[in-house]
């Protein structure tokens, strides 16, 4: 197979693998925390939107999220749990990395469980695309006490941090990572989802369990979506890429009212679109109307879709 010669093409290139096939991206500026002790299934229980009685198949992650009291998104994380209730990985998105640790800090008042990290802790590799796990387990085969996380939708490998860099997977640019993330709809703490918003307007349902029982947030979590009306809600969208991404904090507007903002803009390698994340009133997503963006004397015409964009 001839390379790419040229950077644009490399790019496009990375994307399609993301996309279509396997990639890894280098994750180190995650967050990652370990949960030990007796306590831990039962802190989780208590701490997180998900529910961790029953478990998943061993080495498969599953999605949650951390809130304050009112129900204000802390982390979107995925929890890989221990076959017994003492030990827990936790992982996080870069924004995470200061504020999650301090968060569940709080709530550990009687509990016996510790919390380790995010410093010091194993180095994290993601992996997207449909034939992520196979590559994912032959990673992992290769580096003594890595291990492989199956999770939806996108898997890991945590690396011990003493491994010798010649034993680590390539990786692609983050550019193309940073498009694929957007296109799978996975917020960033601090971009995309802040203390701003509630857990309900974050449209996650994979992330929430409507089922359990008392946990931090769960009132709001539960009053809301039995209202059955937002204010808003989480978005992705499309756009003609016209050579610049859309600023964070742009105003979304149809009808020529506002209809909420922009949170995370990037050009989709091998393409003319643009893919787009923010949020938007649901009144206007079911108006029928055109929404769009005004920057100046140019508007933009966004195309909202279902993810994966």
């Amino acid at each position: 197979m001839t390379r790419p010669t040229t950077s644009v093409e490399r790019l496009a290139e990375e994307y399609r693998a993301l996309r279509d096939a396997a990639a890894v991206v280098d994750l180190t500026d995650w967050t990652v925390l370990a949960l030990t002790g007796p306590d831990s299934r039962e802190f989780l229980q208590g701490t997180a939107t998900q529910e961790f009685e029953s478990l998943p198949p061993p080495g498969t992650a599953t999605r949650t999220l951390f809130l304050t009291e009112k129900g204000r998104p802390v982390a979107h994380a995925w929890i890989l749990a221990g076959p017994e209730p003492t030990s827990a990985i936790l992982i996080s998105d870069p924004g995470a990395r200061s504020s999650l640790k301090p968060h569940l800090e709080r709530f550990r008042v009687m509990e016996d469980v510790e919390i380790q990290g995010p410093d010091g802790m194993a180095r994290l590799f993601g992996l997207a695309g449909p034939e992520r796990d196979p590559l994912a387990q032959a990673i992992a085969a290769k580096i003594e006490g890595a291990r492989a996380v199956r999770s939806e939708p996108l898997s890991f490998v945590l690396v011990p941090p003493q491994t010798s860099s010649s034993l680590l997977p390539p990786t692609v640019d983050p550019h193309a990572f940073e498009a694929w993330r957007i296109r799978a709809g996975i917020p960033y703490q601090g971009i995309d989802v802040d203390q701003d918003r509630i857990a309900t307007e974050l449209f996650l349902p994979e992330a929430i369990s409507m089922t359990k029982g008392c946990y931090v947030g769960q009132e709001v979590v539960a009053r809301t979506a039995n209202r059955g009306k937002l204010r808003r809600q989480r978005i992705g969208f499309r756009f003609a890429w016209g050579g610049e991404p859309i600023p964070r904090g742009t105003e979304i507007r149809f009808g020529g009212k506002e209809a909420g903002t922009v949170t995370s803009t990037a050009w989709e390698p091998g393409t003319r679109e643009g893919l787009g994340m923010g949020y938007a009133m649901p009144e206007a997503l079911a108006s029928g109307l055109d929404l769009l963006v005004i920057q100046g004397e140019k508007s933009t015409h966004l195309s909202p879709g279902s993810w994966p964009l």
